[in-house]
């Protein structure tokens, strides 16, 4: 007996057998729309039929549909018909059991993510991360955490297996032993933001999006004490060979400033104001940071201002000379000093840092009732206060009142027991400005 069978298609797109024996003529739905699916269902079925050597003159008044859900079997209603009907559908069966279930027409085709090294994406990604609203150095931070990613994962690391598990057991782990919680938290943001970029629908360079989090728990510093303080700054004259080197600590005592803050100061950022002698703080961190703050008499007389016009007069655009970090900007080379000083001077508690000004002199204030918005204003925190303070307050405290509240309430010898000796560190800070113009 010879076998002569065909695949073709509905207008609706479902594969039908058509199966020619003996004269006979029959069409049998595959209920698929997969090519490679129906070519097998079409040899599997039409070689069961062929070896069941069914008489054609029993077929020939009976027929078997299906829609891929349900089937449906016409017989001209005699013995034979339902019999033949009967073994047609056990034959039908047994095929249909081999096969794949047949795809969801709303089902779209999937076609597998683009290939590229980690290496690569970052380089695309990078314009995109200098576009952001990130902050200079952030984006700078940002860059090189995904270079130290390179470095652990490798250039050629292929994106399509960038994972979750990947980035804790390859990346995050590791960090941890090294690096602050706080740090790591900041740098997963940047990876995060990364992934988030490649795994995105125009690219599918990823899997997905990372979920990974960490919860770290904010770093705390130690307040400074009197001790502290009479440690820091009866050793100036003797380890301050530079300008800045002698100025930051001092500037830090009265202004609770963050180092960079300090560190990136202008020589155009002093001015006069409403009779009051003011310099202006960039910021560094929030939106609340950027701020004009009246100078502190103690800093006045101690000659800060002399030292800032000797630089504004020689044609100088920064106040000191400290070396620029391309990533971590101008704090970075006075914080590894600050870190060097502390040591020499034996303040070995690692809580207590040039940071620690911030809290001190923050506990300075809070304990001489100085007003909580000038205080806030005056060190660069975020006040909070809602629509009050946010929106009806659009200016901030003006300069009088933080002259009232806050530089005149800074008072050492009241809230420890120990204030620096002017007259010793003028003698040195007029050294210095010799020094400087000597140049």
């Amino acid at each position: 007996m010879r076998l002569y069978s065909r695949l073709k298609k509905s207008r609706h797109g479902i594969y039908y057998l058509r199966i020619q024996q003996d004269g006979i003529d029959r069409r049998w739905s595959i209920s698929t729309r997969d090519p490679e699916v129906a070519a097998i269902a079409a040899y599997n079925l039409g070689a069961t039929i062929a070896k069941m050597k069914i008489d054609p003159t029993k077929i020939k008044s009976w027929t078997l549909e299906s829609d891929g859900q349900s089937l449906k079997v016409t017989t001209e209603d005699n013995d034979d018909d339902r019999k033949s009907a009967i073994e047609a559908l056990v034959v039908y069966a047994k095929v249909k059991a081999t096969l794949p279930p047949p795809p969801s027409s709303s089902a779209r085709p999937t076609t597998p993510a683009p290939t590229i090294s980690l290496d690569a994406a970052i380089k695309e990604y990078e314009p995109h991360l200098m576009k952001s609203k990130l902050a200079e150095k952030s984006k700078k931070m940002a860059l090189s955490t995904l270079n130290n990613l390179m470095k652990r994962l490798g250039a050629d690391f292929d994106l399509s297996k960038l994972t979750d598990d990947v980035i804790e057991s390859k990346w995050l782990e590791p960090k941890l032993t090294v690096v602050a919680e706080t740090t790591v938290k900041r740098d997963l943001s940047f990876i995060r933001a990364f992934v988030a970029y490649a795994a995105d629908k125009k690219r599918r360079y990823c899997p997905a999006p990372l979920t990974l989090t960490l919860e770290a728990k904010g770093q705390h510093w130690s307040y400074l004490d009197a001790k502290d303080l009479d440690t820091i700054f009866s050793n100036l004259d003797l380890y301050t060979e530079k300008p800045w080197q002698f100025w930051l600590p001092i500037i830090g005592l009265y202004t609770g400033a963050r180092i960079g803050e300090i560190a990136s100061l202008k020589t155009s950022y002093f001015s006069e104001k409403l009779g009051l002698q003011v310099m202006h703080l960039e910021g560094t961190k929030t939106d609340a940071s950027p701020r004009d703050l009246p100078i502190h008499p103690a800093l006045i007389q101690l000659g800060f201002l002399d030292y800032v016009n000797s630089r504004r007069n020689a044609g100088h655009k920064m106040v000191f000379d400290i070396p620029h970090s391309a990533q971590n900007g101008w704090g970075a080379a006075a914080s590894k000093w600050y870190t060097t000083y502390k040591a020499k001077i034996g303040l070995t508690d690692k809580k207590k840092v040039f940071h620690s000004f911030r809290p001190t002199i923050v506990d300075h204030l809070m304990q001489h009732g100085s007003d909580f918005e000038a205080r806030c204003q005056y060190v660069g925190h975020d006040s909070g206060g809602g629509v009050h303070s946010k929106v009806y307050g659009r200016n901030g405290v003006n300069l009088e009142l933080l002259q009232k509240e806050v530089v005149h309430k800074i008072d050492w010898q009241k809230y420890c027991g120990w204030s620096p000796n002017l007259v010793s560190l003028k003698i040195h800070a007029d050294k210095l400005l010799k020094a400087t113009l000597s140049v």
